[in-house]
């Protein structure tokens, strides 16, 4: 089976949880013997050559300008198999169909709709089945996480892509429901395939050992934005210092190369200013960079007003951090309140504050909450069984013919509901 993954972003050059989620699913799905390209458009790429070398392309890479698609149409493939290619947004079109036509891969994986012109013209042209990962619903990011409306600037990008694609994976049931009701047309073409983890030994050891309690650190991690919750975050830190005046605040997160200081004075309050020697903007951080502040944290905070699904939450899980997180989205799935970690009611800067000071007064409360989430997070959230969910649904795509004998075996059963639902498919569209 092999996969194009089509995306802006990949690690360890990423803005957020879409590019964790995109290089997590990439890597996995190479490890459980899936042929695995990538075709990043316009974004940095970092990546080992077969030399082990250290290869760069993008449009800010490091020292200049460097040509996309510099490595030819073969592309340039990683220690893992993994083939990598690029692309300017100028030949992104071009590229992407001349990659389906030669590369042949039997499913595109399209991750975010900036890129849907690319998938578009590859369905076209090429007639190759097309998932579309709906890792965020652009209409939800503006009128649940009240995001301003640049953000919906490709929300009619995404709703033909949404609209034209064989399959949609939602991230979590709640997710699905949302798309259902914005999309009815298409529910019958939703799938719930959560993102999942790889676990380390640096991260083993981290959920394990026992946090100092004297001076407990508040971690955020993830893109500062209105959806993220903030400003409620931000709302709620004069309150908890004065119930917890050891603790301290990092907000980890900003667009490269934004600099921590830069950050801060885009979120800062005047109410905030007795406390600013407690809270600390980080800035872009890379994920080996971002890692070592999980290590450090006593406490991970995820208060957003939309969260489709949460890689921060399962970060937090594997280093052995207790959650504090607005119940919703996948948050509200992924963890059990009071064991895992402690839920609040979205845009509720009270409550909020009133869940950390419960974690942040409570050291045995801490480390019980963080050692359940970390043996949870092993035990449910690993890359290969989502691997698994995952290669359930581009099965449903392909022809019994592109499956293997022991694949027609076990699925021969259920070949005639496929080729059903492509007909249901193809008549609710026209």
């Amino acid at each position: 089976m092999r996969i194009l993954h089509l995306t802006t972003e990949f690690p360890p050059v990423i803005y957020g949880g879409l590019g964790t989620a995109v290089g997590g699913w990439v890597r996995a799905s190479a490890r459980e013997g899936m042929s695995v390209g990538v075709l990043l458009i316009e974004g940095q790429l970092v990546i080992d050559d077969p030399g082990h070398a250290a290869r760069y392309g993008a449009a800010h890479a490091p020292g200049g300008h460097a040509s996309f698609g510099q490595w030819g149409e073969k592309g340039v493939v990683d220690r893992q198999g993994i083939t990598f290619f690029q692309a300017g947004w100028h030949d992104a079109v071009e590229t992407g169909v001349r990659l389906a036509r030669r590369w042949e891969p039997d499913i595109i994986h399209l991750h975010t709709a900036m890129v849907w012109p690319v998938a578009q013209a590859i369905q076209a042209r090429t007639a190759k089945p097309l998932v579309y990962h709906v890792h965020s619903v652009d209409r939800a990011e503006y009128e649940i996480g009240e995001e301003p409306y640049p953000w919906l600037a490709h929300s009619e990008a995404q709703e033909e892509a949404i609209a034209s694609a064989d399959r949609l994976i939602a991230l979590s049931r709640d997710e699905r429901d949302l798309l259902a009701r914005y999309y009815p047309k298409v529910q019958h073409r939703i799938r719930v395939v959560g993102n999942g983890i790889d676990d380390s030994g640096v991260a083993t050891r981290a959920a394990a050992r026992d946090r100092a309690p004297d001076m407990p650190v508040v971690l955020y991690s993830g893109r500062l934005v209105e959806r993220k919750g903030i400003r409620e975050l931000l709302a709620a830190i004069p309150g908890v210092i004065e119930a917890a005046p050891n603790c301290r605040f990092v907000l980890a997160g900003g667009p490269p190369p934004i600099r921590g200081a830069e950050v801060a004075a885009q979120w800062l309050t005047p109410e905030l200013e007795p406390h600013l020697g407690r809270i600390h903007f980080t800035g872009w951080l890379s994920p080996s960079e971002l890692y070592r502040w999980y290590r450090a944290a006593d406490i991970l905070v995820v208060p957003s007003r939309y969260e489709p699904f949460g890689m921060v939450i399962l970060e937090g899980m594997l280093h052995g951090l207790p959650i504090v997180a607005a119940n919703v989205g996948g948050p509200a799935e992924i963890l059990e309140h009071g064991r895992t970690g402690l839920l609040f009611a979205p845009r509720d800067a009270d409550g909020l504050g009133e869940a950390l000071v419960a974690l942040l007064q409570n050291a045995d409360l801490r480390r019980h909450m963080g050692r359940a989430g970390a043996e949870k997070v092993r035990c449910a959230w690993t890359w290969p069984k989502r691997v698994a969910s995952m290669r359930r649904v581009y099965d449903e795509l392909l022809p019994p013919a592109a499956l293997s004998t022991g694949d027609r075996c076990v699925r021969g059963g259920m070949a005639v509901g496929h080729r059903l639902a492509l007909v249901l498919d193809f008549w609710s569209r026209a």
